[in-house]
């Protein structure tokens, strides 16, 4: 464990989507009662929905994910627990940093109405796809949505495609969108470096 890491740092990733926000309150309260883990984010996003993102050791998350679920009741809208979340994923959506776009000339885009989904949708994405991770952005700035962008060569970023396709089949989460476009332009490509928000500085 690195000097700077959380005590209670792990592999595991969970993030649930509630509709309700005094119920999500009740979860959070919950999940954080039952087993030491590390809170990423909680709090509410667009569409007054409220967000909980949590990790640590994967028999901890699992527990304290077990108990914010039976402490939501039917406020559930998207869930997700993944034991050995893909290391690229929580640093990027953490820091919101737009990562290199040198590893290839096709690039993947995923957008689900719900961030836990996503999350396993890109998570499956990674593992199986020799691709890189853009951006990864959720909640706020997109009316609660959630969009990933990945990079590669085009079989690569096909098959990561289709991955995550599968993935989001299995999710909670309708309405989702993905493409991949080969051979991106050079002005695209641009774009991207600065990220996909179209005010850099969001304005609410």
């Amino acid at each position: 464990m690195s000097p700077n890491a959380h005590p209670n740092s792990g592999p595991a990733l969970a993030m649930i989507v509630l509709s309700d926000i005094p119920v999500g309150l009740r979860a959070l309260d919950a999940l954080a009662k039952q087993a030491p883990v590390e809170l990423f984010a909680t709090g509410t996003i667009q569409c007054g929905r409220y967000l909980i993102a949590f990790g640590g050791q994967v028999e901890a998350v699992g527990r304290s994910h077990d108990a914010a679920l039976a402490a939501a009741s039917g406020s559930v809208l998207d869930q997700v627990l993944l034991a050995h979340v893909d290391e690229r994923i929580v640093p990027a959506w953490r820091t919101g940093k737009v990562q290199s776009l040198d590893k290839g000339d096709t690039l993947g885009v995923i957008q689900v109405s719900a961030p836990p989904t996503l999350m396993r949708a890109v998570d499956v994405a990674l593992k199986g796809a020799l691709v890189e991770l853009i951006e990864l952005r959720i909640g706020d700035g997109l009316g609660g949505k959630a969009i990933a962008t990945l990079i590669g060569e085009t079989h690569d970023v096909q098959a990561a495609i289709a991955l995550a396709n599968e993935a989001i089949e299995r999710g909670c989460a309708e309405g989702a969108s993905t493409v991949v476009i080969p051979n991106i332009d050079a002005a695209v490509r641009s774009s991207l470096a600065e990220g996909t928000r179209f005010f850099k500085e969001w304005r609410g």
